[in-house]
This record gives structure tokens, sequence and C-alpha cells, in this order.
């Protein structure tokens, strides 16, 4: 006995090892034979016939392998959380880890240029040939319909805490020179079109040495600071007074990263503060059933309202692109009524669609002050023009 009881230890290595090597096959065939195909994932291809079939196929087989490795999105969550907390690294060229803790989104898309999110809201951001021609015609088009609308152009969090970028961007964040700067000082942007908009570089970084402005792992904003910022809009454009009705209440909250979706194996998470808007007295709806009489509302889905009893009786309309949602209710305590309207899904309405949300949004002007708000990125580079464009009211009748 003594001299055969050393094999199986001898052999356990090798036995582990193998059933290592197998798990992955016998998890993917399990998969494949009781699971529907995934079309987002490379299909097995079919047998080969021809030589060039036979000469194509090792590197078709291969990917089908790398999609279909069994416990793949377990080896995927692992690295990518092996990577983040060993390295402070992430998978994808999307996000970029900043400095004092702060992450950013650091590109729109896996196709573009290291950093392409936050250069083109900083200091070397140049914005589209068609920005400038396009902010002329929307003012234009408004005015000739009779409407005084404002554009708010929110500063991306690069810009507002430059300090935090990865080091190489700090002093590109840092300077006050930035494609929305530079379109306002350009001599062809049109007087009613640079005297209607609103960029608060200066006054947002102030802001955040006391609330915040963005949360360390969002993209989008929210925090107090939105209040700040929502009443300085209201002076620089309509020189509204601020002392209407008692401050909202508000109620804080940790909540995951709003671009967590980007990746697989990390949970970023932020204390957030936003209006307890039912603790103020206000009524509010976020989403598709928001607003019944307009069926493109459910289309948009990113849509909002409230209803302030206590405010004065005027109307707020705010137009935006994803950064509109967090502010929207921040107005409400200054307006009885806010209503809200992202224009990201806008292309999807059919031209009866559009014709009928133009009726409904532009009503009843005289009691209401109509708000664009883009963030920078979406604002210098084609994000409000694609939204917008096909929302530009008529022009009134030619009189005489």
């Amino acid at each position: 006995m003594s001299a055969i009881s050393p094999r199986p230890g001898r052999h356990a290595a090798k036995i582990v090892i193998v059933f290592l090597l197998a798990l992955p096959a016998v998890l993917s065939l399990e998969r494949a034979l009781n699971k529907p195909a995934d079309l987002n994932l490379t299909q097995l291809p079919p047998k080969p016939r021809t030589l060039a079939d036979w000469t194509a196929a090792p590197p078709k087989l291969t990917a089908w392998v790398d999609d279909h490795f069994g416990g793949r999105k377990l080896f995927i969550r692992l690295g990518t959380f092996v990577r983040f907390h060993l390295f402070n690294e992430f998978p994808t060229i999307q996000m970029a880890a900043g400095q004092h803790g702060r992450y950013f989104l650091a590109a729109h898309g896996t196709n573009v240029a290291q950093y392409q999110a936050i250069t083109t809201v900083c200091g070397n951001g140049v914005a589209n040939a068609t920005t400038i021609p396009y902010l002329n015609k929307l003012f234009g088009a408004f005015h000739a319909a009779g409407l005084q609308p404002k554009l708010l152009v929110v500063p991306s969090a690069p810009a507002v805490y430059p300090e935090d970028v990865p080091m190489a961007l700090v002093a590109e964040c840092s300077s006050e020179r930035t494609a929305v700067s530079t379109v306002l000082a350009a001599p062809e942007l049109a007087a009613e079109a640079s005297g209607n908009m609103f960029y608060p570089l200066k006054e947002m970084r102030e802001i955040k040495k006391s609330a915040t402005l963005f949360p360390n792992t969002w993209f989008h904003w929210t925090g107090a600071g939105l209040d700040q910022v929502a009443r300085l809009s209201l002076t620089h454009f309509w020189q509204r007074p601020l002392d209407q009705g008692p401050p909202l209440r508000t109620r804080s909250s940790v909540a995951q990263s709003d671009v967590s979706h980007l990746f697989e194996g990390i949970t970023l998470k932020s204390e957030i503060v936003e209006p307890d808007m039912e603790g103020s007295g206000i009524k509010a709806c976020f989403g598709l059933d928001c607003f019944p009489e307009v069926a493109a509302a459910r289309i948009l889905q990113d849509v909002s309202r409230f209803d302030n009893p206590q405010a004065p009786a005027r109307r707020l309309l705010i137009i935006s692109d994803s950064f509109g949602v967090k502010i929207a209710p921040w107005y409400a305590r200054y307006y009885r009524q806010v209503e809200h309207m992202a224009t990201n899904r806008v292309d999807q309405l059919s031209p009866q669609q559009i014709a009928d949300l133009k009726t409904f949004l532009y009503r009843d002007p005289a009691q209401t002050d109509i708000l664009i708000l883009y963030h920078d990125g979406g604002a210098m580079y084609d994000t409000l023009r694609l939204g917008t464009d096909s929302m530009l009211p008529a022009a009134l009748p030619k009189q005489g």
C-alpha cells in the first residue's frame, strides 16, 4: 500500500488542471445546447465545403470560441475587477480614472481618440463648423415665431473640475478658453444668438467649492449645486426675483454611477442630493405618462413635469439633452408649471408627431419662458442641432 499511495497525490494536480481546462468547454456546450443563439455574438460558421472555406475557417472558429468561451462573462468581470482595484484602470477607453477619487467619461465611443470626451470640452476643443450657423438659425427661427428662448450651455465635469482630470490634462482643462468661449466670441455669431446664451464656467468653478455639481463617479450633473445654477440662469436671462417661496427640501441617497453600463465587474457609487418634491408640496412626474396631451412624449421617454401651486403663475419649458432631467426640478420653486422634454429620441418621431409636439410646446407664449439646455459637448458638436432642428417653430405670418 505504501508503494502506491503517493500515486493519487502525484496525479491530483494533473486532474485539477485538466478539469479547469475542460470546464469552459463543458459550459460552452451546455449553453449552446440549452440557450437560444445570441445574435450579438459571433455565430458558428457553416461546415467548410471548398478549399477557400477550409482556409477561412480557422479565424472564424477562433472568433466563435472567443465569444462563446465558457464562463466568458465571469472572466471579463473578474479581469475588470482586478485591473481596477490593482491598477485603477478601466477595460475601456470610454472611462478614465482622474485624481482625488474622481472618474471621467473619457470618450463617447471605442473608436475615437483617447480622452476625446475630455479634450473636446477643454482648452483644445474646436466646435464643429456647423455650430455657429445653426445657432444663428435656431435663434432666428424662434424670434421669427415671436418666441424668445434662452440657451444655457452647461460646462462638463472636466472643465469644472480641472484639478481632478488625469495629470497630463490639468493645464488644458484649467483654461477658460474652450470651444464654447471661442464660439461666443466669434464675429460670425449673430448678436441675437450670443446675447441669449449663458455659459457659466467661472460661476460653476466657484459653486463647486461649496456644493456638488458632479458626483465623483458620474458623467451627468446632479447635486445641491444645481439649485445655484438654476438661480443664476433666472437672474441672467429673465432678471427674476429669487425670493419666491421657501427653498425646496432635499434628500440624500447613494446612487450607482450613470456610466456603470460601460463596464462589468466594478461598482461605482456616489452620494447625491436631489429635491424632495413631495416634501416641498410639488407634484412631480418623470417618464412616459407625464404628458397624455401629446403622443410624442411617450417616444421621447426622457420627459418630466412639475406643478407647484405656491409658485407664480408662469410656465417654464425646458428643451434639453440628457442634462435637463436633473436640473428641471430645481426650477419648480419659481414656476407654477415646469415642463421638460429631452430630444435624444426626436429622430424617432413622425412628421405628424413633431407637428403636434411643436403645437403643444409653444402654446401660450405670453406666459411661457423657454430654456434650451445642453451640455458643452452637445451644444458644440451637433447634438443640439440634430435634436432641435426638426422642432424649430414656424415663422409668424407677415402682416400687411
